[in-house]
């Protein structure tokens, strides 16, 4: 797999719930669940399928544990750990049907751009873990960064767009649940922008 261009390198142990799999592939790929509303719903939804979260926080990591673990769910596999060093350093061969960033910081300040998340190479490293004919999703609130990551999915070659640059309605993707922030924006009357890109056969 082609290394992420950036100097990340693993500093700080990965973690796993419930242990560290020997095939990581699975149905869909979640960066950044924080509380898990959306990972937990869409689990229960699907119990004969595979899903896997990449958390860099380590207090939401263990905050979730107790979650899945109430709703009795065994088709979680969890990781604590940067995207970018998981992805590129652990998952070899792996596979995704589906793969979601929802709301990752926007970093607003023209200083802090380039800590911003969906980079056109960190785009390129998810789209090279979704099998052909797979979906990449992503949400944000903020209208200037849905304005950024639709240019940078766009100069990813093998991500086509499935619908318009963004959308504004969440029907568009299959067995969508708003987490409780999400919810919450949208009864102050925040618009929410949803992409969905498809993976080229």
């Amino acid at each position: 797999m082609k290394r992420f261009p950036y100097e990340h390198r693993l500093q700080k142990e990965i973690l796993f719930y419930p242990e560290r799999p020997d095939d990581f592939s699975g149905y869909s790929l979640e960066i950044g669940p924080g509380r898990g509303d959306f990972l937990l719903s869409i689990a229960e939804m699907h119990p004969d399928k595979k899903f896997v979260a990449i958390e860099i926080g380590k207090k939401r990591y263990y905050k979730m544990i107790p979650r899945i673990e109430k709703k009795g769910l065994k088709n979680i596999l969890l990781i604590c750990g940067d995207s970018r060093i998981v992805i590129n350093e652990m998952f070899g061969d792996a596979r995704f049907e589906r793969a979601y960033v929802l709301f990752p910081d926007p970093w607003p300040k023209r200083r802090h751009l380039p800590n911003r998340l969906l980079s056109i190479d960190f785009i390129r490293l998810v789209s090279s873990v979704i099998s052909p004919g797979g979906h990449f999703f992503s949400a944000t609130d903020y209208f200037p960064y849905a304005i950024w990551t639709t240019g940078n999915l766009q100069k990813v070659d093998d991500l086509t767009n499935s619908s318009d640059d963004f959308f504004t309605t969440m029907d568009r993707i299959d067995d969508y649940t708003p987490s409780f922030f999400e919810q919450k924006w949208r009864n102050e009357g925040r618009h929410i922008y949803y992409m969905r890109y498809r993976k080229s056969s």
